[in-house]
């Protein structure tokens, strides 16, 4: 399976256990050029989240902010100027997986999955 297949198929999963865990779940279409700031948008209890989706080989032991695209991290930005407050980063490595907050990787620059799971 290719990396596009790998991240589409771990959205859909990300989208169902959202739901799963009473949000409104809702992907965000791509524009023409393939853009958008994040894959997921989730409400709860007037609580909106911004997901992005990102998987990662156990063979590699490191996640680097480096990952996220320019555009991605200026509308993480905005999405918190606006009042919002959760931008998280849905993130799998091999078979386990976990909701980060953005800002938690930006602060640290990479994380060391090892230290994670």
């Amino acid at each position: 399976m290719n990396n596009k297949s790998l991240g589409t198929e771990w959205e859909r999963e990300v989208v169902e256990i959202l739901r799963h865990n009473g949000y409104w779940a809702h992907f965000l279409t791509p524009d023409q050029r393939g853009a958008q700031p994040f894959d997921i948008i989730a409400v709860r209890d007037d609580h909106a989240i911004a997901v992005e989706c990102k998987t990662l080989s156990p063979k590699q032991r490191y996640f680097s902010v480096d990952r996220f695209e320019d555009n991605q991290i200026m509308a993480f930005q905005k999405w918190k100027r606006c009042g919002n407050t959760s931008v998280l980063i849905a993130l799998k490595w091999g078979e386990q997986w976990d909701f980060i907050p953005f800002d938690e990787i930006a602060s640290a620059g990479k994380l060391d999955m090892l230290g994670r799971f």
